[in-house]
């Protein structure tokens, strides 16, 4: 690594990934986390709008006609971390356990290199930090329909992946990430004390009754095609002596074929309102996509991989996945890319899984994302 503003950005974006880690914010309360993106910007030089929503920031690089988008995410979780890093969360029960700290440093490591090498670019080059990418309520849409894609042609976009060697760039072309509904279906009926059941409502038969058909009706509907029905949540009652008025469901949907989809609503519904009906009670349903899949452009992925390969990195063709990304919501305004970048290597334990509290990643990977993404804005 022969480039000096390579070797200055890269130490940076160590630096700025373990503050951030030692830091966490959830969902759109990052205030901590949006100062210190927009210290940075402000000592690279870069002008920056917080115009695109709560704790969004968005600056632009260079100048043209065309705009290509880079996205880092910059939320974490409400999880107690066990990894073990000196620089471990100081805030209890939140932990960077999908790498979201070291996304926002990656960005802004690109950020300082092409507004070093702004008269290079050919067109320019939107930064996007974006807030709540963990939660049901996309910061992603959020920043869409405040207009943070008006102009662009395209955007990019990465993620960590303790499954791929540090060193390896991951390419998925096509369908990668499946869309999400977070449904949430509450059954209400009528208590009663245990002993006179004749005189309530039961609302925990209900719901126990619509688990298993809604599961069996949405899977004969699947007819072969790829999808996720996990019920994450069933809760009801509150003594063992009284019949439940309420029972509450929450169920993750992942799909990536909208029509699909569409049947599955219908399908769902009906059961809920047979089950309803069947009993003499009622239902409260809450269906609603908290993002679309994310189906990757295939010129731009072998574009990509063209320029990752010239940069001496290695690229691997990676699977779909059925996690989400809301991400998905950029796609629906511009084709574009998003690409994992490996973190894996047993000699420093960074094998374990995203979402998990001993999650950690080799920072020795900064690196390539970053190289990737330059590679991709100044081509």
């Amino acid at each position: 690594m022969n480039d000096p503003a390579l070797r200055e950005v890269l130490k940076e974006a160590e630096e700025v990934y373990r503050e951030l880690h030692k830091h966490p914010e959830l969902g759109f309360d990052l205030p901590r986390t949006v100062a210190l993106v927009e210290r940075k910007l402000r000592a690279y030089g870069i002008d920056y709008t917080e115009k695109y929503g709560k704790s969004s920031v968005v600056a632009e690089i260079g100048q043209g006609d065309g705009i290509t988008a880079l996205r880092a995410d910059m939320d974490a979780l409400p999880v107690t971390e066990q990894s073990g890093l000196p620089f471990s969360s100081e805030i209890a029960g939140r932990m960077h356990a999908c790498g979201h700290d070291s996304h926002t440093a990656i960005l802004l490591a690109v950020a300082g290199y092409l507004k070093r090498h702004e008269r290079a670019l050919s067109r320019r080059v939107r930064l996007i930090f974006q807030p709540s990418e963990e939660c049901a309520v996309s910061g992603a849409l959020m920043m869409v329909e405040n207009g943070v894609m008006d102009g662009v042609d395209e955007i990019l976009a990465t993620h960590c992946e303790p499954r791929w060697p540090t060193g390896t760039i991951g390419v998925c072309r096509g369908p990668f990430h499946a869309a999400c509904i977070p449904l949430s279906l509450t059954f209400l009926g009528k208590s009663a004390h245990a002993t006179m059941p004749e005189n309530g409502i039961d609302a925990i038969a209900m719901a126990h009754d619509a688990y298993g058909k809604m599961k069996e009706r949405v899977g004969e509907l699947a007819r072969g095609k790829q999808y996720i029905w996990s019920v994450g949540r069933f809760v009801g009652g509150q003594a063992h002596n009284v019949i439940a008025d309420r029972c509450e469901m929450d169920i993750s949907f992942r799909y990536y074929d909208e029509d699909f989809a569409k049947e599955a609503e219908r399908a769902v519904r009906t059961v809920c309102d047979e089950t309803a009906r069947a009993y003499g009670g009622s239902y409260l349903l809450d269906w609603h996509v908290s993002t679309g899949a994310v189906v990757n452009d295939a010129a731009l992925c072998d574009e990509l991989t063209a320029l990752v390969r010239k940069e001496g990195i290695t690229v691997r063709e990676i699977p779909p996945k059925m996690s989400s990304e809301d991400f998905g919501w950029y796609l629906t305004k511009a084709r574009g890319v998003q690409f994992e970048y490996g973190t894996g290597n047993a000699e420093k334990g960074t094998c374990e899984d995203i979402h998990t509290c001993r999650f950690k990643i080799d920072e020795d990977a900064l690196i390539y994302p970053i190289k990737t993404m330059i590679a991709y804005a100044m081509r």
